[in-house]
């Protein structure tokens, strides 16, 4: 593996981190996971959001100040579009 780029490795902890958190995600949907563990979906799709666009920013080989900034706008976008999803899902289930 070429080591002068971060972009693959990056883009592999990426795919790796959505991947854990949509199966943790659907194990204490179904209850394979004790309820101790309490996985709050917003926060989760704000990381995730942070964490693409952070990514994405790195890979164009932006400075660190709009890295930054892609962070900033990464949790806002994946919190409010979490937040959102979760409301029409309720939503949807109060109607059937």
């Amino acid at each position: 593996m070429d080591t002068s780029s971060p972009g693959p490795l990056l883009a592999l902890t990426l795919v790796a981190t959505v991947v854990a958190a949509m199966v943790s995600a659907l194990a204490t949907r179904v209850q394979l996971l004790p309820d101790v563990i309490d996985l709050s979906l917003i926060p989760t799709g704000a990381g995730l959001g942070s964490l693409s666009l952070t990514t994405y920013g790195v890979l164009r080989r932006y400075d660190h100040d709009r890295v930054a900034r892609n962070a900033l706008l990464g949790t806002l976008i994946g919190g409010l579009s979490t937040a959102a999803g979760v409301t029409l899902l309720v939503i949807a289930n109060a109607l059937t």
